[in-house]
């Protein structure tokens, strides 16, 4: 199978149109942004635009029984993150996602800037693709 043999790419599966939110962004405008964005996570930047973080789902969790408009983004969310460079394979993505119990992996720029996110679902939409194309 090609996905399997050539192990593509992290680039070729990412999701380009990275969200990202300010660590001192408020978690209900987070939770607005997870639903109506139709995403799963969101990076949290700090002020450099750098990486502190990502926002996921099962990260609002933690807000729970308190007021989401005056929880920060920096209080809940998930850190460190995992990250990967873009050209490195879809395998070695998956092998850091098996080991760390990660489902998201965030690509960095050069300067370690965000440019996009790399998910579970995202692997397996390009098996599912590679698999049923034939």
């Amino acid at each position: 199978m090609e996905f399997i043999e050539k192990c593509r790419k992290v680039k070729d599966l990412m999701n380009y149109s990275v969200i990202t939110v300010p660590e001192y962004a408020k978690v209900i405008d987070v939770v607005k942004i997870l639903s109506k964005g139709n995403v799963h996570g969101v990076v949290v930047v700090g002020k450099d635009g750098k990486v502190s973080g990502v926002v996921s789902e099962i990260d609002v969790s933690r807000a729970f029984g308190r007021d989401m408009r005056n929880v920060n983004a920096k209080e809940i969310m998930s850190k460190p993150i995992k990250s990967i460079d873009p050209n490195e394979t879809i395998c070695d993505a998956a092998k850091i996602m098996r080991e760390t119990g990660f489902d998201r992996l965030v690509i960095l720029d050069k300067n370690d800037f965000p440019m996009g996110m790399l998910s579970i679902t995202d692997i397996i939409r390009g098996f599912s693709d590679a698999y049923f194309k034939k």
